[in-house]
């Protein structure tokens, strides 16, 4: 399938009529609607212009490159969204969803999908990109929930470090507090999955050549591969930012956002 520009003028007319709409009933609107619009094409060509790089030369470098970008950049959002100090969960939050997508995605693509190429951008990316979208949005709960949890109510975790426990023993409650306020969202949203994200992912594999029952089969393993991802990056960036989080005596010592 190739698209010229003329079908491509094409599919821009059907912006047409609800350009006509705003513009009758809302022309105040109508503004706003132009930007969105300039906006996102200016961002699917920064996409597409990437994507085209990364098939082009179909390297497992280059796709670990991008995996990288996308691993920093979702880095700076969840201490902009979490309120936490980017010396505490910058690095930790980096090196636990590298490693968390890049651990399931391996698994699933030689494990359970099979491909004929596994390593390929063709197969790399779509399930990198899935299992990063998902890990992001969990992982900025998770965290959340766990350092409002002991900055809030914080008199539990001493009470059981006082009582001889250790200091995971004395974390296990807010752990499960993440891991909960992570996985409840999870499953309650397979449904609602399976209603609005699984068409347009089918859709996808379809285009690409796969048969129906696979397609399905497929989708399932990768919303399951995405539920694993979120947990390894949660438990993970919680490990590796415990050192700065607390001091020798396992007080905490994050109370603010400070830089």
């Amino acid at each position: 399938m190739t698209l010229s520009y003329i079908n491509l003028l094409l599919g821009l007319l059907l912006l047409a009529v609800p350009g006509y709409l705003i513009y009758i009933y809302d022309r105040q609107k109508l503004h706003k609607a132009v930007k969105a619009v300039v906006r996102m094409a200016v961002q699917m060509s920064a996409v597409g212009a990437g994507l085209w790089f990364l098939y082009r030369y179909d390297s497992v470098w280059l796709c670990l490159v991008w995996l990288a970008l996308l691993v920093v950049a979702a880095a700076f959002l969840i201490v902009s969204r979490t309120n936490m100090p980017s010396r505490v969960l910058m690095l930790p939050a980096c090196v636990a969803m590298f490693v968390s997508v890049l651990a399931v995605s391996t698994y699933v693509l030689y494990g359970v999908l099979r491909p004929e190429d596994p390593m390929s951008t063709r197969w790399l990316v779509p399930v990198m990109g899935v299992l990063m979208a998902h890990v992001l949005t969990t992982t900025i709960h998770g965290v959340r929930t766990y350092f409002d949890s002991l900055r809030q109510d914080s008199l539990p975790y001493y009470t059981l470090l006082g009582n001889g426990a250790t200091r995971l023993q004395a974390l296990a409650p807010y752990i499960t507090r993440a891991l909960r306020s992570l996985m409840v969202p999870a499953i309650g949203n397979f449904s609602i999955m399976g209603l609005f994200v699984m068409p347009m992912l089918l859709s996808g594999l379809l285009i690409g050549g796969m048969k129906p029952v696979e397609a399905v089969l497929a989708f399932v393993a990768i919303m399951f591969a995405a539920v694993t991802a979120s947990v390894l990056s949660l438990l993970l960036t919680l490990w590796l930012s415990d050192r700065k989080s607390f001091n020798r005596q396992g007080r905490l010592t994050i109370d603010s956002k400070q830089q």
